[in-house]
């Protein structure tokens, strides 16, 4: 009986401890229908659901439109809110209460979407970037492109629902990785309160309150490593949060798509707590240390100059993101860049790569370096002209040379001269000479 007792307790102890292991680093079980979390500086993924399956997105569309405002835009540039822009949208939906004719810098628009998700703030912007929200609709799909989104249109710049305003958690976790590289946006999206003073119609101070319960000190769902976040709602996507948070030097980035209630927050945490726990940023190599000098070189009829030198330097540190407990000194990086490149060279044309291998040899990472500024080649007139100073350059060798070679010869001949007029002289002094030793030798022995 005592056997069988202590049986049972080890046996509950035993499946206890992998209960509490597995707690520790299994993948958190989330209610979101969509969500993602990823190294906001390597890119890895440290868990997704579901995505880069379409989701409807809601405002934190809006953080694509902030992209764009600081893409194109001065934070000290006053716009004026047009008809459309105030009374496009829908009633009831997110606002600050702008007035048409109002003035407001791009600064204050901004921090009015972020804290307030102000909808006819991000009109404005829109507006104001592309002149009208239909073609800057468009700039934001192409511009969600660029940075790798594969399952994005956007028609809107507010998140207001159409069936074909669409995009993914993954997308989404793309578009705040490139955010969070603009020191203003982090600035803007740390905050979670500002002031927007009196305008030229609005007397009263305008005092705008975040909503990210994430960020919010006297909120349940308050974490102090959060750095940033965007919420949106409608009743077609329900609940959508990006954000991202930092660590002991890790930022990762969460997205929840379709929740209910406060699920948005609750998987954010949940995804964040799994995340640090389990994983650590690994900084092999900085920026500046991936700098390589290139000398940018261009041949004219045969003949190669130097037009100057440039840098190809990565975009950003070299990084891994390995588990928390992972020896990173295996890790072992490789450069390989040219030392010339031949013109035209411009900003941001690839010139070499950095390779990152673990310690069985794989390839875990790459990427690109790139030039750091632009080196043209000659124009047509340039050339022109250097064409015909190396013309003037070469005539003026042919002249010289055939100068020396005159002079060289008039020397020669002078010498020759010299040397003939100097043995006449000594053949002329030894026949003098022979003659006066036979007039001696006649004197002395006359004939007899």
């Amino acid at each position: 009986m005592k056997n069988k007792f202590f049986i049972a307790i080890l046996t509950f102890l035993m499946l206890f401890s992998s209960i509490s292991v597995y707690a520790e680093s299994s993948e958190p079980e989330l209610q979101a229908k969509n969500a993602i979390l990823m190294d906001a500086q390597t890119g890895t993924v440290l868990y997704e659901k579901n995505a880069d399956e379409k989701a409807y997105p809601a405002s934190i569309t809006k953080l694509m439109t902030v992209l764009l405002g600081l893409e194109n835009g001065n934070l000290s540039d006053v716009i004026t809110m047009s008809h459309d822009a105030i009374y496009s949208i829908e009633p009831g939906s997110s606002h600050i209460s702008l007035l048409e004719g109002e003035e407001v810098t791009l600064e204050q628009l901004l921090y009015a979407i972020m804290l307030r998700s102000a909808n006819e703030a991000a009109n404005a912007v829109a507006e104001y970037v592309d002149g009208s929200m239909d073609a800057f609709a468009v700039h934001m799909t192409e511009r969600a492109k660029e940075l790798g989104c594969t399952n994005t249109n956007f028609l809107n710049a507010n998140g207001r629902h159409d069936e074909n305003h669409y995009t993914t958690a993954h997308d989404m976790a793309l578009i705040m990785q490139e955010l969070l590289k603009h020191e203003e946006f982090l600035t803007i999206a740390s905050s979670v309160y500002y002031e927007i003073g009196p305008t030229n119609m609005q007397t009263e101070t305008r005092y705008l309150h975040g909503q990210n319960q994430l960020m919010r000190s006297n909120s349940t769902y308050y974490r102090d490593y959060v750095i940033a976040g965007k919420t949106g709602y409608t009743d077609q996507a329900r609940n959508t949060l990006v954000s991202a948070a930092t660590q002991n030097g890790t930022t990762l980035i969460a997205v929840t798509m379709g929740c209910n209630g406060a699920e948005h927050y609750t998987d954010s945490i949940a995804l964040y707590e799994y995340g640090f726990a389990n994983f650590k940023t690994a900084t092999l190599m900085t920026q500046e240390q991936t700098a390589q000098t290139v000398s940018v070189t261009e041949t004219i009829d045969n003949d190669t100059t130097e037009k100057g030198k440039v840098q190809a330097i990565a975009m950003d540190d070299i990084a891994v993101t390995v588990p928390i407990d992972a020896d990173v000194s295996v890790y072992q990086t490789s450069v390989t860049c040219n030392d010339t490149a031949s013109a035209p060279v411009a900003a941001g044309d690839e010139l070499g790569k950095i390779t990152v291998t673990d310690g069985d040899g794989n390839t875990v990472y790459t990427t690109s370096l790139f030039a750091n500024t632009n080196v043209a080649a000659s124009t047509a007139e340039e050339i022109a002209v250097m064409k015909k100073e190396a013309q003037i350059t070469l005539l003026k060798e042919i002249i010289f040379g055939a100068a020396l070679a005159v002079l060289g010869f008039l020397i020669l001949l002078c010498i020759t001269r010299t040397i003939g007029k100097y043995q006449y002289k000594k053949r002329r002094k030894q026949r003098r000479h022979r003659q006066r030793n036979q007039m001696a030798a006649s004197s002395r022995n006359p004939k007899s």
